[in-house]
């Protein structure tokens, strides 16, 4: 049965009985993964091709997390599992997909010289190196770290007036931020036209973006105090999740930024699915149906602004390539979902031409965290990430300038180049080690669990995205809510929980 395994109660796989069924795992996503590949194979011949061997190899290291969870040992909501999920589909399906769509690029923009399988199977190559490393630090931070040493728990006479406190300030912070542009309409006639109007408002975010969610989470505590009333009610914590993600979308929707909308509805669905019941299967299918469905036409707009209902109110157009417009189905799954093209063209830009680029040895990291110095204090603050990136696909003349989103693996080569991909994995599994044996140590009613799918977040933006969006989006979307939590939470001595043997 699916997510059968409580967020915390993670299985101690060095444990020699489940390290037994650990080798089940990777038999079973071996298996899978090769079966999958065949039906590639099958579909077109170009898919036979020697890359398809690393490929493979990515696929079972991922692969073998996404296994534990379909046999009911992992919970979905783990990070393990969701970064498994994520790097299955990124590091194994998408180069297959790449090869039997014959789409490298956004809008087929990468020229991968040669054979681009070859490329892609570099790529592969290298991730898998990194993956095994991530794997072993992960693994061994696990084991080799300690559970939590205190409880937290709500102090509702505390609660109460904090909350309101930050709820207040999120409303002005939302009010503030609407009225900031005439409202509505005109945040969306900004977004169409002069983007730099955005510029300088992240402040007002950090206060804006967490209302949503912080009235969720006001809701479920005030609904009730304890949790076995909490596991009757699953269909009352989705109505509230479905109206709050709704609200959230109408007042916060409009600047071009998907993830406000779905990483909003993630948190809601985490803090449905560990403190009122685990959410069934179908509502996680219908959970993704409906995400890929928002993706697909939200790209739209992200595109052409309010021209885009044009093409969202016309059903018979919506799987047709439309003029005019970048973003597809193919540019979805392949550009949004994956950075498999990406990666693979920086690596060919510096094994083929070193001499036109700079690597940029940490300064894309640091850049990440300058973001919080506001314009106004560093006006000519540097995009460091933007920079790196332009440089390493257009080289140092480059006029133009790129926005492409590079991932873990990316950003790690535009810094250290393909040998500081390894060690970089390494230092993200050690830390989500460290982070899962914390996380099996709280409680089913520590309040940290209110905040635990936010942390899940970063995680899965740590492994998808650039520094700064990790950064942004843990300053805007979290700072507000864990400060309250924190500040809510009375704190007392915990038992360690014995490691799962």
């Amino acid at each position: 049965m699916l997510s059968s395994v409580p967020l915390t109660q993670i299985a101690a796989y060095e444990a020699p009985a489940a390290r037994r069924r650990r080798h089940g795992d990777y038999l079973i996503a071996a298996g899978a993964s090769a079966v999958i590949a065949l039906v590639f194979v099958a579909s077109d011949e170009r898919e036979i091709h020697w890359f398809l061997f690393p490929v493979l190899a990515c696929g079972i290291l991922t692969g073998v997390d996404v296994v534990a969870w379909l046999r009911g040992r992992a919970d979905l909501f783990d990070p393990l599992t969701m970064v498994g999920c994520l790097g299955y589909y990124g590091f194994f399906v998408a180069p297959l997909l790449h090869v039997l769509w014959d789409r490298f690029g956004l809008g087929y923009d990468y020229v991968l010289w040669d054979d681009p399988r070859t490329w892609l199977g570099a790529m592969a190559a290298l991730t898998a190196v990194a993956l095994a490393c991530f794997r072993i630090a992960q693994s061994w931070a696990f084991r080799n770290s300690s559970g939590s040493k205190t409880r937290w728990e709500i102090n509702r006479k505390r609660f109460y007036p904090v909350f309101a406190v930050a709820l207040l300030l999120s409303i002005v912070g939302v009010v503030t931020f609407i009225s900031g542009f005439g409202g509505i309409l005109g945040i969306i006639k900004a977004y169409e036209q002069d983007q730099e109007a955005f510029v300088g408002r992240g402040w007002l975010l950090v206060l804006a973006w967490p209302l949503a969610v912080l009235a969720f989470i006001t809701i479920v505590i005030a609904a009730t105090e304890r949790k076995q009333e909490l596991q009757r009610r699953l269909w009352l914590g989705l109505i509230l999740m479905g109206a709050a993600g709704a609200a959230h979308f109408v007042v916060m929707g409009w600047y071009g930024s998907r993830g406000a909308t779905v990483w909003c509805l993630f948190w809601m669905a985490g803090i449905v699915h560990t403190r009122f019941r685990k959410l069934p299967p179908s509502v996680l299918a219908a959970s993704m149906i409906l995400f890929i469905g928002f993706m697909y036409f939200y790209g739209f707009y992200k595109d052409r602004g309010r021209e885009a209902v044009d093409v969202v109110s016309t059903p018979e157009a919506w799987l047709e390539h439309q003029e005019g417009y970048q973003r597809d189905l193919k540019a979805m799954f392949l550009g949004d979902l994956a950075r498999a093209d990406t990666d693979a063209y920086l690596l060919h830009n510096l094994l083929k031409d070193p001499e036109d680029y700079d690597y940029r040895w940490g300064f894309t990291y640091l850049g990440g965290v300058s973001i919080l110095i506001p314009r106004n204090i560093w006006p000519d603050r540097p995009e460091f990430i933007v920079e790196a990136g332009t440089e390493a696909q257009l080289g140092r003349m480059a006029v133009m300038r790129s926005s492409r989103v590079y991932g873990l693996a990316g950003e790690a080569l535009l810094n250290f180049g393909p040998l500081g991909v390894p060690p970089m994995f390494a230092l993200f599994g050690a830390l989500l080690g460290w982070y899962r044996r914390k996380l099996q140590s709280w409680e089913p009613m520590d309040s940290r669990l209110l905040i635990a799918p936010f942390f899940a977040v970063l995680f899965i933006l740590g492994l998808m995205m650039d520094s700064d969006n990790v950064v942004f989006a843990a300053v805007t979307k979290g700072a507000l809510i864990c400060i309250a939590i924190s500040v809510a939470s009375r704190r007392s001595a915990a038992e360690l929980p014995v490691l799962v043997k």
